[in-house]
């Protein structure tokens, strides 16, 4: 437990840090990494509060070394989240077949007593729960997209209106190229002056992954 920083203890704290950094301890996994962590949160909470907005010593990632620690530790979180999202996932399936089960074995039985009993509201509150009876509107779908989009053109009139032209943004990139912030028809090289048309430029985006075993690191 890393006691909390006052004016006397920080130029300590900051030779220790450093002292810590230099010994590899930001790495997860080193014997003093949780004094590392323990350290930096502490420091980060008194320099907020005394208002030392960038202190020559304060932490900074400006060497590759740091960039190192830095992705190490995004690339731990990234790993984290995706065990995590698996147990999740894995535990959500396993409440879901019991739900389904319970359904199964049930659900009749459990509807046809609430029917039984319904009075004026149909939603009765229990002990455990709420129960009821949800209405739903009377309404129609579709089978056949194609048949039934055919059908509805050729009927023409209010049936027509509900048809909504969608517009493929995959291939109008494909016959769309923007160089700078203007965008020119590829098969004419003339400037594409089509009204609601928007453009953005290329550009690029920091990102962290974590690398696969055995992949080549550049």
């Amino acid at each position: 437990m890393i006691a909390p920083i006052d004016p006397t203890t920080y130029a300590d704290a900051l030779a220790r840090i450093q002292a810590l950094w230099n010994a590899g301890a930001s790495q997860v996994g080193h014997a003093d990494h949780a004094e590392f962590e323990g350290l930096y949160a502490a420091l980060t909470v008194y320099e907020v509060a005394e208002g030392l907005s960038a202190p020559q010593q304060q932490f900074q990632i400006d060497t590759l070394n740091r960039l190192q620690w830095f992705v190490g530790k995004k690339t731990d979180l990234q790993s984290r989240k995706v065990r995590l999202k698996a147990q999740y996932d894995a535990m959500l399936r396993d409440i879901e077949r019991n739900e389904e089960h319970l359904d199964w074995r049930y659900a009749a039985q459990a509807e046809q007593v609430l029917r039984s009993h319904l009075g004026k509201g149909r939603s009765p509150k229990l002990l455990t729960g709420t129960v009821g009876l949800r209405k739903s509107a009377a309404r129609v779908g579709a089978t056949d997209d194609a048949a039934l989009l055919q059908a509805l053109e050729a009927a023409g009139g209010d049936l027509a209106t509900v048809i909504e032209p969608k517009i493929n943004l995959t291939a109008l990139n494909r016959l769309i190229k923007v160089e700078g912030d203007v965008a020119y028809l590829v098969s004419e090289g003339t400037v594409a002056e089509l009204p609601g048309l928007s453009i953005k430029p290329a550009s690029e985006t920091f990102f962290v992954k974590a690398g696969k075993e055995g992949e080549d690191q550049e």
